[in-house]
């Protein structure tokens, strides 16, 4: 238990990252070792101590926020194989290399550093093992910050990743060879071999050496959907099946044969001399991954399990998973910040649980079942279809795919890749019917806390040997389906801009409706929308009941085809908008109170950023005006018509081409809301656009500072309720590092 307990203290001490706690835990432990001796006391303070200092020391090694976007000249080496794909971007098709290195050479950021760099239409591609010189455009790591969808800030702290950025130039000075230079030429191998079988050529590199680079978005969404991700990423599941296969021939063939060579060997058990071979194996493909950090964590817990059992020590599966638990940590400390974590140790921990009770069989069911709830917790998607996908895949996986591809590709065998190959599409066909049943509409996602409840109940429903009355675990159902958003009164309204990066989109409720403007940007395979507005609109249990979409450009319209059901869709330009009608001055309605006016376009057939949807809303406690893109011409055309409001949503992301000194005057907001990406290559907002404000004495609210921001109008004395995300729930690594005592 004290393993748990300290293990425990260093993962508060890596999500909290402040000081007060030690203080507190310190002087516990001085009480209770005075008084009562407990001297386990003292592992609390120092777990919680080194988390902190681990924290502090991961947030030191980050790139210098004062060198955000310069252009550092360093020395590399490219680490793992990179990730070379064919992408329209721009208006283009183009070659997108990414490439993991570990950098060194600078002054300005003295030390070594691993950093992840995207090369767009290389004039030289680059290889796993080599060493480089090289100039490249860095950047802090950062992302968006919703209060749902990725932390990039954090997972990358986690990855150990200490920037990101774009290579400007590179040379190539030798090949250092390694492991990772022999795994690039086994996938290229594989992937030749199977060439008659696009998802073969796909998912065997993935499988055999983790090259997960052929991967298309749309056969890993699938993947997704059906609960099947984990078969594509090397972890815990598959080492198991390495080291069972190898456990198993060790005790049948291997073991026998070394104890009647060598008969010292008999004093050990046939078990015990398979644990041999079976770490060998289990070791052996951690090397073809490249020994990422799931498949590290795994072998840990393997390693563990095995030394017990071959000096015959007792140990209890969950004195096992502490100790794992507790090594891991102390191997990779910020492994506590990865979310791939808490799944991987929780999957351990739910069938040491199960199966007190239930069939080894019935795990192909209940684990799925069990995960698909932490999956809609951890990373906000249901996947409803996971028990019977995993039921098929994981035996399918486990008895042919991953065998036949591990032994096709060491021995050269096509004839076992193409088994393996028949495998996969089998499994993809399987998968691609399970993806189109899709969620029913009324399941919602938990939030975190009901999520945890939630979790709790199953877990109680499944383990009948634990004493807790049956009858009262519907009530771990109500935090979840009496989820609700903040309830507003009559004439009152709240408007979300969720932070998208160079985008805008924004949601405006009242007290019995939702609409949506703007849908921010996306990419080949995915959208800001998708994956913080749909899981929002998903956990609040809200409806949309219209739609405007301000013009087509995609920084506004790409997220549109993320939402489930977008209910009535305007545009400015319903040409580029598929299944819109015009948006045009004059539309008008009233939903509780509030009034919401189109002011732009006057007329139809207009094109471009002149061509958005204007939206004024007005309600008893205060007004905002919505100008989409619009330029100083429009805004000039539409000065008779406005009168002040307290918000206004800044045009065109803060351009100097939209806000006007004649808007401004006109408006005289109490607020102005600069949608735009951190440092982006327009340099929104103008600084220009920044002044006028800051002269008129506008309080500015921005997305790339702030994070998601709420605005609430009305409410007790007609109180403005901001909530900034960066501010509000501030995380250590958001900002620079720096030591907190609260």
């Amino acid at each position: 238990m004290r393993m748990w307990w300290t293990a425990a203290a260093m993962v508060a001490g890596c999500w909290l990252g402040v000081i007060w706690p030690l203080l507190v835990l310190s002087a516990v432990a001085v009480v209770g070792i005075w008084r009562h001796r407990y001297l386990w006391l003292v592992w609390l303070v120092l777990g919680y101590g080194f988390g902190v200092w681990q924290l502090h020391e991961g947030l030191v090694q980050r790139l210098p926020v004062e060198q955000d976007r310069s252009v550092l000249s360093l020395q590399g080496r490219v680490l793992d194989i990179p990730v070379t794909r064919r992408e329209f971007r721009f208006g283009r098709w183009q070659v997108r290399q990414q490439i993991r290195l570990v950098v060194w050479g600078s002054d300005v950021w003295p030390g070594t550093h691993r950093v992840i760099l995207n090369s767009y239409a290389p004039s030289v591609l680059l290889s796993a093992g080599d060493r480089v010189l090289l100039d490249a455009e860095l950047k802090v790591p950062r992302g968006v910050y919703n209060r749902f969808g990725p932390d990039r800030a954090r997972a990358d702290l986690a990855a150990g990743v200490d920037a990101r950025g774009k290579l400007k130039d590179v040379s190539i000075i030798a090949n250092d060879g390694g492991i990772d230079v022999w795994r690039e030429a086994l996938s290229r191998r594989i992937a030749a071999s199977v060439s008659g079988s696009p998802f073969g050529q796909a998912v065997l590199p993935a499988l055999v050496v983790g090259d997960r680079s052929r991967l298309e978005s749309s056969l890993w969404r699938t993947f997704q959907l059906t609960g099947g991700a984990h078969l594509l990423a090397i972890s815990g599941l598959h080492i198991a099946i390495v080291a069972g296969w190898f456990w198993w021939l060790g005790r049948a063939l291997l073991a026998p044969l070394m104890q009647a060579v060598m008969p010292g060997l008999r004093r050990y058990s046939l078990q015990q001399l398979a644990w041999a071979p079976g770490l060998l194996g289990a070791v052996g493909y951690a090397a073809l991954a490249g020994f990422s950090l799931p498949t590290v964590r795994a072998l840990v817990m393997l390693m563990v399990v095995a030394l017990a059992q071959w000096w015959r020590v007792p140990i209890s599966l969950w004195r096992a998973l502490g100790l794992a638990l507790l090594v891991v940590l102390l191997m990779t400390p910020l492994a506590a910040l990865s979310a791939s974590l808490w799944l991987s140790f929780g999957a351990v921990a739910c069938i040491a649980m199960l199966t007190r009770s239930h069939a080894p069989w019935r795990l192909l069911l209940l684990l799925p079942a069990v995960m698909a709830v932490a999956s809609a917790v951890l990373f906000q998607q249901w996947t409803p279809s996971a028990p019977l996908a995993n039921l098929l895949l994981v035996p399918l996986y486990t008895l042919l795919v991953i065998p036949a591809a591990l032994l096709g590709a060491l021995f050269h065998q096509p004839w076992l890749l193409s088994a393996a190959a028949t495998g996969v599409e089998l499994s993809v066909w399987g998968m691609a019917w399970l993806a189109n049943l899709g969620a029913p509409s009324w399941l919602s996602l938990p939030s975190m806390m009901a999520g945890i409840v939630l979790l709790l109940g199953l877990m109680l429903l499944l383990m009948p040997f634990l004493p807790f009355p049956r009858r009262l675990l519907p009530l771990c159902l109500l935090p979840w389906l009496t989820q609700q958003p903040e309830p507003l009164a009559p004439g009152e309204w709240s408007l979300t801009a969720f932070d998208v990066g160079q985008g805008l989109a924004l949601a405006i409720r009242t007290r019995e409706h939702l609409l949506i403007y703007d849908t921010g940007p996306s990419w080949p395979g995915g959208s800001f929308a998708a994956q913080s507005m749909v899981p929002w609109l998903s956990v609040t249990g809200q409806a949309v009941d219209r739609t405007i979409i301000s013009h087509g450009d995609n920084d506004h319209a790409g997220g549109l085809s993320a939402l489930p059901s977008p209910g009535l869709l305007l545009s400015g330009e319903p040409h580029r908008v598929p299944g819109s009608r015009l948006c045009q001055a004059g539309d008008q309605w009233r939903w509780d109170d509030v009034t919401f006016t189109v002011l732009w376009p006057r007329e139809p057939g207009q094109a471009g950023n002149g061509a958005s949807c204007v939206l004024q809303v007005d309600g008893p406690f205060g007004s905002a005006l919505l100008p989409g893109d619009i330029g100083t011409q429009e805004e000039y055309r539409l000065l008779g018509a406005l009168s002040s409001v307290d918000l206004l949503v800044v045009g065109h992301h803060g351009s100097k081409s939209s806000t006007s000194d004649a808007l401004l005057r006109q408006l005289q907001p109490d607020f102005a809301l600069v949608s735009a990406g951190y440092r982006n290559r327009f340099r929104h907002p103008h600084p220009q656009v920044l002044q006028k404000l800051d002269s008129a004495g506008i309080t500015v609210l921005r997305t790339d500072l702030d994070g998601m921001i709420v605005f609430r109008q009305g409410g007790v004395d007609n109180g403005r309720l901001i909530t900034k995300w960066r501010q509000t729930v501030a995380r250590p690594w958001h900002g620079p590092a720096r030591w907190r005592l609260w």
